[in-house]
């Protein structure tokens, strides 16, 4: 997401003999559905591949993307050939949130008031009420976490899943793995989106690069979340409690983004944090890349899929 944030102003190594064996129904042919899947209040449009296998592989994009990068490039594919691969040995999916490409526009949450708002921009706890989020339906973490889980029933993609997410959806699969005990059981993060990270970003900002803060906070829109909606979300992990504590966790995250010194060390730091989530945690510092990983160096976002499969099809077994 940090590139989102800062918006401009700022083959493969799958094939081994172990484990083309540990996925062995994958050597079947690879299967390719798209099309637009009714998950009860809505349609999201999604692009399946590959066959079934002990584990499916959920892509999940970042802020303003979906099945492509429609933020920045709305001609690439945002996983493209990572999905082609990786469906070689598992059943894949890809798909639009709702108010992105194909998909149904979707509704949101009711706003924030100014206050909270301000108070939350500033630094400061506000207010949050779980209650809120029982009923009704939006595009917070917690709504996404509940979308993409019909997506998954409707569209006969089985658990469990290993969630490969981008920038802010993070925020997402904690609240998938929250809402959805023993369903996930891998997380691969290609640059992913903390809980703090909002926070921490405007303050940076306010620090060292004034004139960014108010692109920042006007790039969240209605059709992918109000900064309301990523407000709320924020405050949903924050409250999510510790929930990833079992989960296998892999965090790809750029060296050196270009973004400059000061901004990379708060980033890494952000990350490091991360390792604490999870008992079983790696940290992987990724070179030449900056937030887009998945474009910049695919191989590696292959290599860490791989590698989380190989660890969850010897837990499975």
């Amino acid at each position: 997401m940090r590139k989102n944030f800062v918006k401009k102003v700022i083959t493969t190594l799958l094939a081994t003999t172990l484990f083309l064996t540990s996925v062995a129904s994958a050597a079947a042919k690879v299967t390719v559905d798209k099309g637009l899947i009714d998950i009860g209040d809505k349609r999201l449009y999604a692009q399946i591949m590959g066959n079934s296998s002990k584990v499916s592989v959920v892509f999940d994009s970042g802020y303003g993307d979906g099945i492509y990068t429609y933020s920045e490039d709305p001609t690439y594919e945002t996983w493209g050939d990572i999905q082609s691969q990786v469906s070689k040995y598992a059943k894949t999916i890809t798909y639009d949130r709702a108010g992105l490409g194909k998909s149904d526009s979707g509704v949101n949450r009711a706003p924030l008031s100014n206050e909270m708002i301000h108070s939350f921009l500033n630094g400061n706890d506000i207010p949050y009420d779980a209650s809120v989020f029982e009923t009704g339906s939006g595009k917070t973490a917690l709504d996404r976490a509940r979308d993409l889980y019909a997506l998954l029933k409707a569209a006969d993609v089985d658990g469990p899943y290993l969630l490969v997410i981008h920038s802010i959806s993070m925020l997402e699969a904690v609240e998938f793995v929250k809402e959805y005990p023993g369903k996930v059981a891998g997380i691969v993060s290609v640059d992913g989106t903390s809980a703090d990270t909002f926070q921490k970003n405007i303050e940076f900002f306010r620090t060292y690069a004034p004139s960014v803060e108010e692109l920042f906070l006007n790039q969240f829109q209605e059709y992918d979340g109000t900064l309301s909606e990523v407000i709320q979300s924020s405050l949903q992990v924050q409250n999510a409690g510790d929930v990833l504590r079992n989960i296998p966790f892999t965090i790809l995250h750029p060296s050196d983004s270009g973004d400059g010194p000061e901004y990379q060390k708060m980033t890494d730091d952000i990350m490091k944090e991360w390792t604490t989530w999870s008992d079983y945690s790696k940290l992987i510092f990724v070179k030449n890349t900056g937030h887009y990983i998945m474009k910049d160096q695919p191989k590696e976002v292959i290599k860490a899929i791989k590698d989380m499969l190989k660890v969850i099809n010897k837990n499975c077994m």
